[in-house]
């Protein structure tokens, strides 16, 4: 189901030919990013230590990557994936914010901890992202 929305955004969006939705990515399928310019989106639940591999995906040095990082799962991730593009990316580590003036006008009328759940995503610890820009 996330996968056709996400395939159904893509051709909302005029970008559909340039935008590939599958079920599991391999280090193989990452050679995509060797062949033109490419932008990695990756949230998978803390398997991106795993995936996200220079040495069993070469291609990744050449790809944009922004991958949300679940150190709770895997403490040490954040330096981890950091060593790994230091040399060939400018890396910016992005925290996660509580920002309730971003909620919509109509949850004025709830409680303060109402407003809190709605921006909670039930973490067991803070999941930043990094945005790895190649250079």
């Amino acid at each position: 189901m996330a996968r056709d929305r996400c395939a159904r955004l893509a051709a909302e969006n005029g970008v559909a030919d340039r935008v590939l939705v599958g079920a599991e990515v391999s280090h193989a399928d990452l050679a995509i990013c060797a062949a033109a310019p490419t932008l990695v989106l990756c949230d998978i639940e803390g398997a991106e230590d795993a995936l996200l591999d220079p040495a069993k995906a070469p291609a990744l040095l050449q790809a944009d990557i922004l991958v949300e990082v679940h150190e709770a799962e895997a403490p040490g991730l954040l330096s981890r994936l950091t060593e790994r593009f230091a040399a060939t990316h400018s890396i910016t580590r992005i925290d996660r914010q509580l920002l309730p003036d971003l909620l919509p006008a109509w949850t004025e009328g709830l409680s303060d901890l109402d407003r809190l759940l709605l921006l909670w995503e039930w973490r067991a610890g803070p999941t930043p992202w990094l945005w790895m820009r190649r250079t």
